[in-house]
C-alpha cells in the first residue's frame, strides 16, 4: 500500500480513505416528523386555500402559543407545503392577453347598465364632480349627478361631458 502510495505522490491515509470510505453522516439532527404539521396545515387552509406558507405560519404560530406547543419553523412550514403540493401557484408576471369577444351592447333596452363618476380639473382651479349611468341598449344616459351649484366655468366641461355621451351613443 505504501508503494501505491509513494508511487501515485499521495499520503497512505487518503489512498486507504478512497478504496475504504467511511459512511456518509447525516449532518445536523433528524428531520421532525411531518404528519402532525400537515393535519394542521390541510385544517387552515381547509376554510380559505389562498392562503400562502407564510399566513399558514403565522396561524400555526398563533395556535402553538394557544396551546403550549413550539412553534414550526416557516421553512419547514414552506418544505412541508411543497412536498405535499399546498403551496400556491408562484405569479410570474406576465398574463396572457385576454381578449373580450362578446358584445358590449344589450338588444333590449333596461336590462343591462353601466356607470362612472369622473372628475375633470378647470383651469381656474375648481373641479367638476360628474356621475353618470348610461343604459347599454342604446348607450343613453339614464341619469347624472352634478353638483347643486354649477358655475359659468364649468359649463364648458358640463357641455363636453354631454357631447362625449351623445358621440358615445353613436
Amino acid at each position: 500500500m505504501s508503494a501505491v502510495a509513494e508511487a501515485l505522490g499521495i499520503s497512505r491515509q487518503h489512498l486507504s480513505a478512497m478504496y475504504n470510505p467511511s459512511p456518509a453522516r447525516r449532518r445536523g439532527r433528524p428531520p421532525l416528523p411531518d404528519a402532525e404539521l400537515i393535519v394542521d396545515i390541510r385544517a387552515l387552509i381547509a376554510d380559505l386555500p389562498t392562503y400562502c406558507y407564510r399566513r399558514v405560519h403565522a396561524l400555526l404560530r398563533r395556535q402553538a402559543a394557544r396551546t403550549g406547543r413550539t412553534a414550526p419553523n416557516p421553512e419547514r412550514v414552506y418544505r412541508v407545503m411543497k412536498v405535499h403540493g399546498l403551496l400556491l401557484q408562484r405569479h410570474s408576471g406576465s398574463q396572457e392577453e385576454r381578449r373580450h369577444e362578446s358584445r358590449l351592447a344589450d338588444d333590449q333596452r333596461n336590462t343591462c347598465w353601466c356607470s362612472d363618476a369622473l372628475e375633470i380639473a378647470c383651469d381656474n382651479g375648481e373641479k367638476v364632480r360628474v356621475a353618470f349611468a348610461l343604459d347599454c341598449c342604446d348607450l343613453e344616459a339614464m341619469g347624472t349627478l352634478l353638483p347643486p351649484a354649477v358655475s359659468p366655468q364649468r359649463t364648458s366641461a358640463i357641455s363636453w361631458l354631454r357631447l362625449s355621451s351623445i358621440a358615445l351613443a353613436r
